[in-house]
């Protein structure tokens, strides 16, 4: 078969070629026997592939799509949420956290009753001197302040 009959026979055959196509494609038909011998095979095998399409398209059955939609669910990869979320890991993982929250809660809780174990009483902060610098344990109370609360204090 020749270049240019190759290059349009799908148009020939559907007839959708343009029509200075068509026309070349025709005079090229007439003149040579072994291009309209292979175009003639080719429309009557259009033809039979026509005749066996079936008139009604089919129909899937009720449950076909659900499976399908079945089998797409099953493919898809889980997320990573969803082993967190599983009871049983889920379980260990709440579990671990409290741990850890209350570890973390103790040592909190006991640094902060060292730090200031050793209190200032008022007498103690009375007695000291003003250029003496403060008990190492706690924050500098200043004297005028503690001296203040005392005398502001009723009971």
């Amino acid at each position: 078969m020749h270049r240019e009959i190759q290059d349009g026979l799908e148009d020939f055959l559907a007839g959708t070629a343009d029509p200075n196509g068509q026309i070349r494609f025709e005079t090229h038909l007439r003149e040579c026997a072994e291009c309209r011998q292979e175009v003639e095979s080719m429309r009557e095998m259009a033809e039979l592939f026509t005749s066996l399409r079936s008139p009604d398209p089919p129909v899937p059955s009720p449950s076909f799509y659900a499976r399908v939609n079945k089998l797409i669910e099953e493919q898809r990869p889980a997320p990573f949420w969803g082993a967190v979320l599983e009871p049983f890991f889920g379980r260990r993982l709440a579990l671990a956290s409290l741990l850890v929250m209350a570890t973390l809660g103790t040592i909190l809780v006991s640094r902060e009753t060292e730090e200031y174990a050793v209190g200032l009483s008022p007498e103690m902060v009375l007695s000291a001197e003003r250029d003496a610098p403060a008990v190492d344990a706690g924050p500098a109370i200043d004297r005028d302040q503690m001296l203040f609360t005392l005398a502001s204090h009723r009971q």
